[in-house]
Protein backbone atom coordinates (compact mmCIF):
# COMPACT_ATOMS: atom_id res chain seq x y z
CA UNK A 1 0.00 0.00 0.00
CA UNK A 2 1.43 3.45 -0.86
CA UNK A 3 2.69 5.37 2.17
CA UNK A 4 0.52 8.38 1.36
CA UNK A 5 -2.59 6.23 1.34
CA UNK A 6 -1.58 4.64 4.64
CA UNK A 7 -1.27 8.09 6.18
CA UNK A 8 -4.66 9.14 4.80
CA UNK A 9 -6.34 6.05 6.19
CA UNK A 10 -4.63 6.60 9.53
CA UNK A 11 -5.90 10.18 9.60
CA UNK A 12 -9.44 9.06 8.87
CA UNK A 13 -9.23 6.50 11.66
CA UNK A 14 -8.05 9.16 14.11
CA UNK A 15 -10.88 11.49 13.05
CA UNK A 16 -13.31 8.64 13.55
CA UNK A 17 -12.02 8.02 17.07
CA UNK A 18 -12.28 11.74 17.89
CA UNK A 19 -15.86 11.85 16.61
CA UNK A 20 -16.88 8.83 18.70
CA UNK A 21 -15.06 10.24 21.72
CA UNK A 22 -16.97 13.53 21.68
CA UNK A 23 -19.23 13.68 24.75
CA UNK A 24 -22.85 12.94 24.03
CA UNK A 25 -23.78 16.07 25.97
CA UNK A 26 -22.00 18.41 23.53
CA UNK A 27 -24.62 20.91 22.37
CA UNK A 28 -27.14 19.76 24.98
CA UNK A 29 -28.48 22.47 27.33
CA UNK A 30 -27.34 21.95 30.90
CA UNK A 31 -29.70 22.98 33.69
CA UNK A 32 -26.83 23.82 35.99
CA UNK A 33 -25.09 26.28 33.69
CA UNK A 34 -27.95 27.61 31.55
CA UNK A 35 -30.25 30.31 32.95
CA UNK A 36 -32.63 33.19 32.27
CA UNK A 37 -32.67 36.71 33.75
CA UNK A 38 -35.47 39.33 33.94
CA UNK A 39 -34.62 42.55 32.11
CA UNK A 40 -36.06 45.79 30.78
CA UNK A 41 -34.70 48.78 28.88
CA UNK A 42 -32.06 48.67 26.19
CA UNK A 43 -30.02 45.60 25.35
CA UNK A 44 -26.79 47.61 25.57
CA UNK A 45 -27.54 48.85 29.11
CA UNK A 46 -30.22 46.55 30.53
CA UNK A 47 -31.89 46.92 33.91
CA UNK A 48 -32.14 43.60 35.74
CA UNK A 49 -33.64 42.21 38.91
CA UNK A 50 -36.53 43.69 40.87
CA UNK A 51 -36.27 46.97 38.96
CA UNK A 52 -37.16 45.00 35.84
CA UNK A 53 -39.82 42.67 37.26
CA UNK A 54 -41.86 45.60 38.62
CA UNK A 55 -42.95 46.16 35.01
CA UNK A 56 -43.87 42.51 34.32
CA UNK A 57 -47.59 43.11 33.84
CA UNK A 58 -49.91 42.37 30.92
CA UNK A 59 -53.26 43.35 29.46
CA UNK A 60 -54.85 40.41 27.61
CA UNK A 61 -55.04 42.64 24.53
CA UNK A 62 -51.26 43.15 24.64
CA UNK A 63 -52.02 46.76 23.82
CA UNK A 64 -48.94 48.56 25.09
CA UNK A 65 -48.92 51.53 27.44
CA UNK A 66 -48.70 50.08 30.94
CA UNK A 67 -48.92 46.58 29.45
CA UNK A 68 -45.46 45.00 29.02
CA UNK A 69 -43.70 48.37 28.76
CA UNK A 70 -40.04 49.23 28.19
CA UNK A 71 -39.01 46.06 26.35
CA UNK A 72 -39.66 43.82 29.34
CA UNK A 73 -38.13 40.44 28.63
CA UNK A 74 -35.95 37.63 29.84
CA UNK A 75 -32.39 37.14 28.66
CA UNK A 76 -31.82 33.45 28.01
CA UNK A 77 -28.30 32.00 28.17
CA UNK A 78 -27.93 28.40 26.98
CA UNK A 79 -24.76 26.54 27.89
CA UNK A 80 -23.58 22.94 27.92
CA UNK A 81 -22.21 21.14 30.96
CA UNK A 82 -18.77 22.65 30.32
CA UNK A 83 -20.28 26.16 30.49
CA UNK A 84 -19.77 26.68 26.76
CA UNK A 85 -22.48 28.75 25.08
CA UNK A 86 -24.55 26.81 22.54
CA UNK A 87 -25.10 28.89 19.38
CA UNK A 88 -27.71 28.44 16.67
CA UNK A 89 -30.62 27.06 18.73
CA UNK A 90 -33.75 28.02 16.81
CA UNK A 91 -36.07 30.64 18.31
CA UNK A 92 -39.00 28.20 18.18
CA UNK A 93 -37.09 25.77 20.42
CA UNK A 94 -36.88 28.33 23.27
CA UNK A 95 -40.22 28.93 24.96
CA UNK A 96 -42.19 30.35 27.81
CA UNK A 97 -44.40 27.28 28.03
CA UNK A 98 -48.17 27.35 28.65
CA UNK A 99 -50.51 24.37 28.58
CA UNK A 100 -53.56 26.42 27.62
CA UNK A 101 -55.97 26.18 30.50
CA UNK A 102 -56.55 25.76 34.19
CA UNK A 103 -54.77 22.99 36.06
CA UNK A 104 -52.91 21.43 37.70
CA UNK A 105 -52.70 18.11 35.90
CA UNK A 106 -55.63 17.73 33.53
CA UNK A 107 -57.36 20.94 34.50
CA UNK A 108 -61.02 21.90 34.47
CA UNK A 109 -60.66 22.93 30.86
CA UNK A 110 -59.21 19.58 29.85
CA UNK A 111 -55.66 20.64 29.02
CA UNK A 112 -52.66 18.74 30.28
CA UNK A 113 -48.91 18.64 29.95
CA UNK A 114 -45.98 20.80 30.91
CA UNK A 115 -46.33 24.56 31.11
CA UNK A 116 -48.05 27.20 33.19
CA UNK A 117 -51.52 25.75 33.76
CA UNK A 118 -53.22 28.82 35.23
CA UNK A 119 -52.41 31.01 32.26
CA UNK A 120 -55.56 31.21 30.12
CA UNK A 121 -54.52 31.17 26.48
CA UNK A 122 -57.03 29.29 24.37
CA UNK A 123 -59.81 29.79 21.88
CA UNK A 124 -61.78 26.73 22.95
CA UNK A 125 -63.22 28.42 26.03
CA UNK A 126 -62.72 32.00 24.85
CA UNK A 127 -64.54 32.09 21.53
CA UNK A 128 -66.30 35.44 21.54
CA UNK A 129 -64.13 37.29 20.88
CA UNK A 130 -61.90 34.49 19.65
CA UNK A 131 -58.58 34.40 21.51
CA UNK A 132 -55.44 32.83 20.05
CA UNK A 133 -54.12 29.51 21.30
CA UNK A 134 -50.74 30.21 22.87
CA UNK A 135 -48.51 27.38 24.01
CA UNK A 136 -45.00 28.63 23.23
CA UNK A 137 -43.99 32.27 23.65
CA UNK A 138 -40.82 31.83 21.65
CA UNK A 139 -37.49 33.61 21.64
CA UNK A 140 -36.83 36.69 19.52
CA UNK A 141 -34.05 34.98 17.55
CA UNK A 142 -31.77 31.95 17.60
CA UNK A 143 -28.99 31.89 20.18
CA UNK A 144 -25.87 33.85 19.25
CA UNK A 145 -22.24 32.77 19.48
CA UNK A 146 -22.37 32.98 23.30
CA UNK A 147 -25.60 30.99 23.54
CA UNK A 148 -27.62 34.12 24.34
CA UNK A 149 -31.02 35.26 23.11
CA UNK A 150 -34.09 37.07 24.50
CA UNK A 151 -37.80 36.49 24.90
CA UNK A 152 -39.39 39.94 24.69
CA UNK A 153 -42.88 39.41 26.04
CA UNK A 154 -44.92 41.74 23.83
CA UNK A 155 -43.32 40.30 20.67
CA UNK A 156 -40.07 40.35 18.74
CA UNK A 157 -38.63 43.05 16.48
CA UNK A 158 -36.99 41.58 13.40
CA UNK A 159 -33.23 41.89 13.55
CA UNK A 160 -33.28 43.41 17.06
CA UNK A 161 -33.44 40.72 19.74
CA UNK A 162 -34.47 42.21 23.06
CA UNK A 163 -36.53 45.01 21.49
CA UNK A 164 -40.31 44.65 21.60
CA UNK A 165 -42.90 44.96 18.83
CA UNK A 166 -46.51 44.00 19.57
CA UNK A 167 -47.44 40.54 18.32
CA UNK A 168 -51.23 40.37 17.93
CA UNK A 169 -51.18 36.59 18.48
CA UNK A 170 -49.42 36.93 21.84
CA UNK A 171 -52.36 37.33 24.21
CA UNK A 172 -53.27 35.58 27.42
CA UNK A 173 -55.21 36.04 30.63
CA UNK A 174 -54.69 35.37 34.32
CA UNK A 175 -51.35 34.53 35.94
CA UNK A 176 -49.39 31.59 37.28
CA UNK A 177 -46.96 31.25 40.16
CA UNK A 178 -44.42 29.80 37.72
CA UNK A 179 -44.01 30.27 33.99
CA UNK A 180 -41.37 27.71 33.01
CA UNK A 181 -38.82 28.27 30.28
CA UNK A 182 -37.79 25.32 28.14
CA UNK A 183 -34.92 25.04 25.67
CA UNK A 184 -34.95 22.03 23.32
CA UNK A 185 -37.23 20.33 25.84
CA UNK A 186 -34.98 21.04 28.84
CA UNK A 187 -36.25 23.33 31.58
CA UNK A 188 -33.77 25.97 32.69
CA UNK A 189 -33.69 27.99 35.90
CA UNK A 190 -33.89 31.71 36.52
CA UNK A 191 -31.45 34.15 38.08
CA UNK A 192 -32.58 37.46 39.53
CA UNK A 193 -29.55 39.08 37.89
CA UNK A 194 -26.86 37.72 35.62
CA UNK A 195 -24.50 37.63 38.62
CA UNK A 196 -26.98 35.72 40.82
CA UNK A 197 -27.16 31.97 41.26
CA UNK A 198 -29.48 29.60 39.44
CA UNK A 199 -32.83 29.23 41.17
CA UNK A 200 -32.83 32.75 42.63
CA UNK A 201 -35.73 33.81 40.40
CA UNK A 202 -38.94 32.27 39.04
CA UNK A 203 -40.74 33.98 36.16
CA UNK A 204 -44.13 35.46 37.02
CA UNK A 205 -46.11 37.98 34.97
CA UNK A 206 -49.03 39.84 36.53
CA UNK A 207 -52.20 40.35 34.51
CA UNK A 208 -54.91 43.00 34.60
CA UNK A 209 -57.25 40.06 33.95
CA UNK A 210 -56.72 38.39 37.30
CA UNK A 211 -60.11 37.13 38.52
CA UNK A 212 -61.77 34.88 35.93
CA UNK A 213 -61.45 32.32 33.20
CA UNK A 214 -60.30 29.30 35.20
CA UNK A 215 -63.59 27.41 34.96
CA UNK A 216 -65.52 25.75 32.15
CA UNK A 217 -67.97 28.58 31.40
CA UNK A 218 -67.35 30.10 27.97
CA UNK A 219 -65.92 33.57 27.37
CA UNK A 220 -64.93 34.30 30.96
CA UNK A 221 -61.18 34.56 30.47
CA UNK A 222 -58.76 36.89 28.72
CA UNK A 223 -60.84 39.98 29.50
CA UNK A 224 -60.49 42.80 32.02
CA UNK A 225 -63.94 42.92 33.56
CA UNK A 226 -65.76 44.82 36.27
CA UNK A 227 -64.73 42.02 38.63
CA UNK A 228 -61.07 42.77 37.94
CA UNK A 229 -61.70 46.49 38.38
CA UNK A 230 -63.63 46.06 41.63
CA UNK A 231 -60.97 43.77 43.08
CA UNK A 232 -58.57 46.70 42.85
CA UNK A 233 -60.97 49.53 43.71
CA UNK A 234 -62.27 47.75 46.82
CA UNK A 235 -58.90 46.60 48.13
CA UNK A 236 -56.70 49.69 48.13
CA UNK A 237 -54.60 49.45 51.27
CA UNK A 238 -55.64 45.83 51.89
CA UNK A 239 -52.97 43.20 52.42
CA UNK A 240 -53.96 39.57 51.82
CA UNK A 241 -52.96 36.50 49.80
CA UNK A 242 -53.88 38.16 46.49
CA UNK A 243 -52.33 41.55 47.12
CA UNK A 244 -49.08 40.73 45.33
CA UNK A 245 -50.89 39.90 42.07
CA UNK A 246 -52.95 43.11 42.29
CA UNK A 247 -49.97 45.33 43.05
CA UNK A 248 -49.23 46.02 39.40
CA UNK A 249 -46.30 48.36 39.97
CA UNK A 250 -44.82 46.26 42.80
CA UNK A 251 -44.61 49.07 45.36
CA UNK A 252 -45.63 46.80 48.22
CA UNK A 253 -49.41 47.09 48.24
CA UNK A 254 -52.52 48.05 46.27
CA UNK A 255 -52.50 51.80 45.75
CA UNK A 256 -54.01 54.55 43.61
CA UNK A 257 -51.39 53.83 40.93
CA UNK A 258 -52.83 50.30 40.56
CA UNK A 259 -56.34 51.76 40.37
CA UNK A 260 -55.21 54.10 37.61
CA UNK A 261 -53.70 51.24 35.67
CA UNK A 262 -56.70 48.92 35.90
CA UNK A 263 -58.90 51.86 34.86
CA UNK A 264 -56.91 52.18 31.63
CA UNK A 265 -57.49 48.54 30.72
CA UNK A 266 -61.02 47.77 31.96
CA UNK A 267 -63.18 46.32 29.10
CA UNK A 268 -60.09 45.21 27.19
CA UNK A 269 -60.15 41.71 25.74
CA UNK A 270 -58.82 39.79 22.73
CA UNK A 271 -60.24 42.23 20.17
CA UNK A 272 -60.45 45.46 22.19
CA UNK A 273 -58.94 48.04 21.78
CA UNK A 274 -56.78 46.45 19.08
CA UNK A 275 -58.18 43.91 16.65
CA UNK A 276 -56.28 41.75 16.18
Amino acid sequence: MPERLKLSLTGLAVLGMIATALPVYAGVPDAGTSFYVPQRGTVAAPIEGASATQLFRLCPNNDGGTSLPNNVRVKVVVRDSNSNGIPGIAAADICLLFNGGSGPGVGLQGFSGLGADSIIANGQFNQSPLCPDVRCVQADAETDATGTTYITFTGATAGQPGVGTRNPLRKWGHYDTKIPIFVLGFEIQGRLTTASVNGSYVLQIKNYDHTGGLGTALNQGEAVTSADFNAIANNIGVNNALTWWRDFDSVGGIASSDFNQISQHTTHDCDTPNNP
